[in-house]
């Protein structure tokens, strides 16, 4: 009777211990699956990277809302990252306007006419864009001098085992600007998770260059085809350095025709300017005068 009630309580314990250590375990699995189903949900609700430039075109909510709905004012915001310089698209059509009225009343206290003021604010009114633009070009030139010594560091990294993206890592890092910041912008996005092919396109938008159009084609064309990666950029560099010192030869032959052609262009215009700003009398008869209008419709050929 003893040994019987000895061995029902020893199974009641076994029983009871497995139970308590199922129901803890239970407990314990399902506060895991709790922890890991809030993981997967603040991943799933958590924002993705902007991997694309927050622009902005204007500082007032309205007018940036206005430009956004207008296509010039993404080119000049390309225009305006192109050329380098920290400045919104707003900021850029207030300077022109500003420098157009700067111009009219530069006229008007000059010559007291309505006529000259506004040829000053039709003169005065491009400067600003036209000094974007030159920012522009400068900064595009600086980064064409600089492409070839980029492709030739690319080119020694992939020779030295290292992978593509590895590589540009290290043109990011060791290159002078503008090469340096267009790289590290393109190896971001692809740390990011971009595509490969996006990227190199997102590139060649933000920077003006046939060069790099080269390589971004042959890099593209190395992907789908294969090859010695390493042999086509260097190739490509050498393609590269040829066209610049072409060029400089054209430049060079060409130099004396091109000042020519552009003192005959400007010395009529030249001229009539200054006859009309210094003698209007003079010249008005051109404008105004029978004379003036018989010849101007004579000048006017249309084929």
């Amino acid at each position: 009777m003893f040994l019987a009630f000895a061995v029902l309580l020893f199974l009641a314990i076994v029983f009871g211990a497995a139970a308590v250590m199922a129901h803890h375990g239970g407990a314990g699995a399902r506060a895991l699956q709790g922890r890991l189903l809030n993981i997967s949900r603040r991943t799933r609700e958590a924002p993705k990277l902007q991997v694309e430039r927050d622009v902005r075109y204007s500082s007032i909510d309205w007018l940036d809302t206005a430009l956004r709905r207008v296509d010039i004012a993404q080119r000049l915001e390309m225009l305006i990252y192109q050329s380098g310089m920290s400045m919104r698209v707003g900021v850029l059509l207030f300077l022109i306007a500003c420098s157009g009225m700067a111009g009219y009343f530069t006229g008007i206290l000059a010559f007291h006419r309505v006529a000259p003021a506004v040829l000053f604010m039709v003169l005065g009114a491009p400067i600003p864009y036209a000094y974007v633009r030159y920012r522009k070009g400068k900064r595009m030139r600086s980064f064409a001098q600089e492409f070839p010594d980029a492709l030739d560091l690319l080119v020694s990294a992939l020779r030295a085992g290292l992978s593509f993206s590895a590589a540009m890592q290290i043109v990011a890092e060791e290159s002078p600007d503008p090469v340096r910041g267009e790289f590290a912008t393109t190896v971001e996005e692809q740390s990011l998770g971009l595509d490969f092919r996006e990227t190199l396109v997102n590139l060649t938008r933000r920077v003006d260059s046939l060069d790099l159009r080269f390589f971004v084609t042959a890099v593209m064309l190395q992907r789908d085809t294969g090859g010695n990666l390493a042999e086509i950029l260097q190739n490509t560099s050498a393609l590269i350095r040829d066209r610049f010192r072409i060029l400089g030869e054209i430049q060079t032959f060409t130099a004396q025709g091109r000042l020519t052609g552009w003192i005959l262009l400007c010395l009529p215009l030249s001229i009539g300017l200054f006859m009309f700003v210094t003698t209007p009398e003079y010249f008005r008869p051109m404008i105004e005068g029978e004379a003036g209008l018989v010849i101007r419709k004579i000048v006017n050929i249309r084929v």
